[in-house]
């Protein structure tokens, strides 16, 4: 019935998640603060939500890049060097917030340069996970590995919420990069050799758009998994709040619950992954990933549609129920069946899907919760998502099709 930790028993995996665990802590408390100052200083969704269309323009460059790379060089040492930038930026930002007026072109220019090296660094994550662990405990850490990303999601936004009050965001801006430091040092001590491919060539344009066009056929080649990340992709981009939370909270007069608003979703994702093990036997994982997705979206219905705060917040745990269950069943379905040899370009691939449209929701959001509203646009946006998700998995049935060859019996 609980989640199955066993897969912590091996060294490599324990120290790249416990290192990711701690890095992944500061930046969330950075990507409550970053909106945070935003709003503050724009008093408008609008700009609130442009600076995620920002990062998006970075991370669609990254992402593809970082896959091709991730599959041709080895993989710790692009985490490596990633998280060595990832170190630096958090103290600029602090430098800047430090400042009697902030600027705010500083602000997106260094959450852009961010979510460029979050899309290097998020392949090389994905591609060498699996390698560092047995194929029978793939969908065990399937189940695992959000664990990191609930953590903290629970715990920064509230401890970010009480450090911005009581040291400023610019002493919470140095965590993060602190934290970033203690994560290279776990990486540092992981023993693995990768052997890529292409860790021994030159790497010219020509054979960088090779690449990429090689992974690209090959997704075609899966319509399961390009309709797991496509089935994804609408459920964030037309009803994913996250941008509104800051004026969500001032329009209910609660502004003291910010951090609420950020944490309950990842709440309820906790409450998914420790009572995860039944998902070891399901085999139509096609069919839960297109059933939680359509819950999301009745949850974000839900909390568009409420009068009172306690029932937003409901809705918003539910909500992080569903998403963490559509991303345990995509995980498993990802590590069991994509091949080594292109698993960091299928990472890229997935991360437009997974990153973009939250991304791209919080701009379109943003833009017409200015104009039409918070809850209106939330609502609006949530039917769009269903009538899309029915519509699109009608047209392209094979996710609904997909089985797995062999569910791990429960223990």
């Amino acid at each position: 019935m609980f989640i199955d930790l066993s897969p912590l028993k091996i060294v490599n995996f324990r120290r790249l998640f416990f290192g990711q665990l701690i890095s992944a802590f500061g930046s969330q408390m950075t990507a409550v603060i970053i909106p945070f100052q935003v709003y503050f200083l724009t008093n408008s969704v609008f700009w609130t939500g442009l600076i995620s269309g920002v990062e998006f323009v970075f991370l669609f460059i990254s992402s593809l890049i970082g896959g091709v790379l991730a599959d041709r060089f080895d993989k710790r040492r692009l985490l490596l060097l990633a998280e060595g930038i990832l170190c630096i930026i958090p103290f600029g930002l602090a430098i800047n917030a430090s400042l009697p007026v902030p600027s705010l072109s500083a602000i997106f220019v260094l959450a852009g340069i961010t979510s460029f090296l979050n899309g290097l660094h998020r392949p090389a994550l994905e591609a060498l996970t699996p390698r560092l662990v047995s194929a029978e405990d793939l969908a065990k850490v399937s189940a695992l590995a959000p664990m990191r990303h609930i953590l903290t999601t629970i715990l920064s936004p509230l401890i970010g919420g009480v450090l911005i009050v009581s040291i400023g965001p610019a002493l919470t801006y140095m965590l993060d990069g602190l934290s970033f430091f203690i994560s290279l040092l776990f990486l540092l001590s992981i023993k693995f050799t990768d052997g890529a491919k292409g860790a021994d060539k030159q790497m010219s344009a020509k054979i960088f758009i090779g690449e990429i066009v090689e992974g690209k056929r090959y997704l075609q080649t899966r319509p399961d998994i390009l309709g797991s990340y496509v089935t994804d992709f609408i459920a964030m981009v037309f009803c994913n709040p996250v941008a509104l939370f800051p004026s969500l909270a001032m329009a209910f007069g609660r502004p003291d619950a910010l951090g609420l608003l950020y944490a309950l979703p990842s709440v309820g994702a906790l409450l998914m992954t420790i009572f995860s093990r039944w998902t070891l036997g399901v085999s139509r994982c096609g069919v839960c990933i297109i059933f939680a997705a359509s819950c999301w979206a009745l949850s974000m219905m839900w909390v568009g549609t409420s009068a009172g705060f306690g029932y937003i917040l409901a809705g918003l745990l539910f909500s992080g129920y569903f998403d963490m269950m559509s991303g345990v069943f995509r995980m498993t379905l990802w590590n069991e069946t994509i091949p080594q040899e292109v698993r960091g370009r299928m990472a890229g691939f997935e991360m437009l899907s997974y990153m973009s449209g939250p991304l791209l929701g919080n701009t379109l959001l943003g833009f017409l919760a200015d104009i039409y509203g918070i809850q209106v646009t939330l609502t609006i946006g949530s039917l769009i998502a269903l009538l899309c998700l029915i519509c699109f998995n009608i047209w392209r049935p094979q996710l609904w099709q997909v089985r797995r060859v062999q569910p791990v019996a429960e223990q």
